[in-house]
C-alpha cells in the first residue's frame, strides 16, 4: 500500500529561514503586522530585516493578528488537490488565536484528511518541531508517525528568551509602565522561559550581555542537563553578533549535533523588540 503524500503546513511565527522550508518542503500561512493602518502579511509583505528597520521610524507602534479560518482554508484545500493529507502546527494557543483558526478551518476542509497541532511553542520552538515533522515526512513515515516525530520535539525541548528593553512588552500590555521604566534604570534583562503553552519569567539578570547570555545557558542546563547531546536552535532581534556569541557558549556547555539559527521575524519581534536572543534546547 503506497504511503500518503503529506503536506506539512506551519505559521509564519515558527521563523524557519526560507531556504529550509523550500528544501524541505514546508508550506506557511503568513501572520498580519499592521503599522498604522498599513496590514503587512509577515514573511511575504515584511521581511524581518525590513521591520527590524522600520521600527525605529515609525510614529506607530505596529499590531499583530492571526490569520483568518479562510486563509486556512484556502490553503488546505489548495494542498489537498496535491497531497493526500495535511499536517499543520502552530505557535501555542496560549499566545495567539493562530491555532484555532486553524482548527475552525479543518472543520470546514476535512476532519480526516487535516490534522492540527498545538506546539505550546513558538518561533524556533515550533520551527524545530516542523522541520521534525517535514523530516520524518520525507523519510517516508505516515501521519501519525510525522505527528509523533513533531510532539516528541515540543514535549523534550526548553525555550528561553531575554530581551534587550522591556520597552516592547510594555508596549503590548505584558508589563506595566512603572516595571519597564525600574528594569531599564536598573539595566534588567528577564529571562523569559516558555512553560505549558505561555510566556512564564525565569530569571531577572543585572548587567551586561554576555552575563545575560550565560545565564540562558545556565538556565537551560536546568532543564537539559549540561554535557548532553542536543539539537538546538538559536533566534535574533536582529543581532547576529548576540547569537554567535551565545552560540559560542552553547557548544561549550553541550555537545550540538545540529544548530538552527535565524533572525526573528516580525509577528515575535513585535513583542521581543530588537535585541532580544532566544534559545531553544532539545536533549537527543
Amino acid at each position: 500500500m503506497p504511503v500518503k503524500k503529506v503536506a506539512i503546513v506551519t505559521d509564519s511565527t515558527a521563523d524557519i529561514p526560507a531556504l529550509v522550508q523550500k528544501q524541505l518542503d514546508i508550506h506557511v500561512v503568513p501572520l498580519n503586522v499592521v503599522f498604522g493602518e498599513t496590514n503587512y502579511l509577515d514573511g511575504v509583505d515584511i521581511t524581518s530585516q525590513s521591520f527590524f528597520e522600520m521600527l525605529p521610524k515609525s510614529q506607530f507602534h505596529p499590531r499583530t493578528s492571526q490569520p483568518s479560518p479562510g486563509d486556512f482554508t484556502a490553503v488546505y484545500e489548495r494542498l489537498l488537490k496535491d497531497y493526500d493529507e495535511v499536517l499543520s502546527l502552530h505557535i501555542s494557543a496560549g499566545v495567539s488565536g493562530t491555532y484555532q483558526s486553524a482548527v475552525m478551518a479543518r472543520d470546514i476542509v476535512s476532519t480526516t484528511s487535516v490534522a492540527v497541532l498545538d506546539t505550546r511553542s513558538a518561533s524556533l520552538g515550533l520551527g524545530l518541531a516542523v522541520v521534525a515533522a517535514a523530516e520524518a515526512r520525507n523519510a517516508g513515515q505516515d501521519l501519525p508517525e510525522i505527528l509523533a516525530a513533531a510532539k516528541r520535539i515540543c514535549e523534550r525541548q526548553t525555550l528561553l528568551i531575554s530581551v534587550d528593553t522591556l520597552e516592547y512588552l510594555r508596549r503590548n500590555g505584558r508589563i506595566g509602565k512603572a516595571s519597564a521604566l525600574l528594569g531599564t534604570l536598573l539595566n534588567v534583562h528577564p529571562v523569559l522561559r516558555f512553560a505549558d503553552g505561555a510566556v512564564a519569567p525565569h530569571a531577572k539578570i543585572r548587567g551586561k550581555m554576555s552575563k545575560v547570555l550565560q545565564s540562558m545557558v545556565d538556565a537551560a542546563g536546568e532543564f537539559v542537563p549540561h554535557g548532553r547531546a542536543v539539537q538546538a536552535a538559536i533566534m535574533h532581534g536582529n543581532c547576529p553578533e548576540r547569537a554567535e556569541e551565545l552560540k559560542a557558549l552553547l557548544e561549550k556547555a553541550y555537545r550540538v549535533d545540529s544548530l538552527l539559527v535565524n533572525v526573528i521575524g516580525p509577528v515575535i519581534g513585535v513583542h521581543a523588540g530588537p535585541g532580544a536572543v532566544g534559545l531553544v534546547v532539545v536533549p537527543k
